[in-house]
């Protein structure tokens, strides 16, 4: 059992090395790299395409921001309404998209009260305290960037009388068309990135892109320029048939020391006897040998860096002959490995089914140890009754000399009793 639960660990391993192998999208794995990403980072997913994108950043998106200082608002009370929206710089006009009404009263009138009505509201509009060593301010920031979260504050009913100065709750107001007060300064406006791919205009509301190239996601870091190159993961190709070569080479070496002839001298393999496994050898070098039509130009895998030890059956593997298919015709490289890998896979899969060799000659050891443990608990069963019997005799047997002995010692008695005895014994 020990040595096909070695089979088994190897069979595995090498298994798990195919999944990798069989399914051509192991092939889709790309590189991304930004010539300058202090100008913007790049990632790739599966199946981008291989190319080079000339990245031109003129601005990148920011988020809104607003202050209100100097605690000249704190007791004061009225109604704040929040509003955000896209602001429109050619046609200096504000559409909201959402609002939001807080009233401040009594129970919220301070800084800090103020601050967390703002962020409750949860319209995409947060609020933090920032003190500057005399009073606190309240920074007013947008969640998100771009012009469609610009702020519009405004306030009515404010306890100080006056819904237009710079005092009491109408502080707080910002108006980006200026039809109305704009008391709180603006930190940063709401802008959107400004850039071109390969020359073509293209604006967005976040530095995050994920749809402006299919298959990429690129973050803008700052204005700029920079090369964005994709190419196809060569190195994680090569690792992964590299893996693939030493499974096949440990699953062959371990066929061979099971199933080894050592001669006079002893030390043959556990599993001389099974021609099964020696099937299993056979049948997975002849895959590896035969020919396949999935690669286009690529015909077996002789051709891009495998060679067979004609006298261990191992595998070696010309990295640099490898390097130079993938690099040639990448795609087909990756059919034709996927062709053998998924061949290699099927066949493996049987055997460690329900119906091959591991499980059948497992069934059939465990079996046999049944069989051998029956065997030898009604061998303990039959030393049981023997060795009961021989005791229950023997202890007959010591029970009958007992008595014997007490007979004879009677009789000793009875014949020194006789008359005459003494004189008989005298003589």
């Amino acid at each position: 059992l020990s040595a096909f639960g070695r089979l088994k660990g190897s069979m595995s391993s090498f298994s798990d090395a195919l999944d990798d192998l069989k399914n051509a999208s192991m092939f889709k794995d790309r590189t991304a790299a930004s010539s300058d990403e202090k100008i913007a980072t790049v990632t790739a997913s599966n199946g981008a395409s291989a190319a080079s994108y000339s990245l031109d950043v003129t601005n990148i998106a920011q988020a809104h921001k607003l202050t209100a200082g100097g605690g000249n608002y704190t007791g004061q009370t009225g109604t704040i309404t929040l509003e955000l929206g896209q602001y429109d710089s050619g046609g200096n006009s504000f559409t909201a998209t959402q609002t939001a009404t807080l009233t401040i009263d009594a129970s919220n009138n301070t800084v800090q009260g103020i601050r967390d009505a703002i962020n409750d509201a949860n319209i995409g509009i947060s609020a933090s305290v920032i003190n500057d060593g005399t009073n606190d301010i309240l920074s007013i920031t947008a969640d998100d960037t771009g012009t469609t979260n610009t702020i519009r504050i405004s306030t009515s009913g404010d306890s100080d009388g006056n819904g237009v100065d710079n005092s009491g709750l109408s502080a707080f107001a910002f108006d980006p068309t200026s039809a109305g007060p704009s008391n709180a300064a603006e930190i940063s406006q709401a802008t959107d990135a400004e850039f071109t791919v390969d020359g073509i205009a293209i604006t967005s509301s976040s530095n995050t892109l994920t749809t402006t190239v299919s298959g990429l996601t690129i973050e803008l870091v700052a204005a700029g320029t920079t090369t964005l190159d994709i190419n196809k993961d060569i190195d994680a190709a090569k690792e992964k048939i590299q893996s693939f070569a030493d499974t096949y080479n440990d699953l062959i070496s371990t066929i061979r020391d099971l199933t080894k002839y050592g001669g006079e001298a002893g030390g043959s393999g556990p599993l001389l006897s099974d021609s099964a496994v020696f099937g299993m050898d056979m049948r997975v070098r002849s895959i590896i040998g035969s020919t396949s039509s999935s690669g286009g130009d690529f015909t077996s895998l002789m051709e891009i860096g495998f060679a067979s030890d004609p006298e261990t059956g191992l595998l070696k593997l010309d990295t640099a002959k490898l390097e130079t298919a993938l690099k040639g015709d990448f795609d087909n490289v990756g059919n034709l490995i996927s062709d053998y890998a998924g061949r290699l896979d099927d066949y493996i899969n049987v055997q460690m089914g329900s119906d091959g060799i591991l499980s059948s000659r497992t069934d059939g050891l465990d079996t046999r140890l049944e069989d051998l443990a029956e065997q030898r608990d009604a061998l303990e069963l039959r030393m049981e009754s023997v060795r009961a019997r021989y005791t229950a005799q023997f202890s007959r047997l010591d029970g009958l000399i007992a008595s014997l002995n007490s007979t004879g010692s009677f009789l000793t008695q009875q014949l020194a009793a006789l008359p005459g005895a003494s004189r008989l014994g005298g003589k």
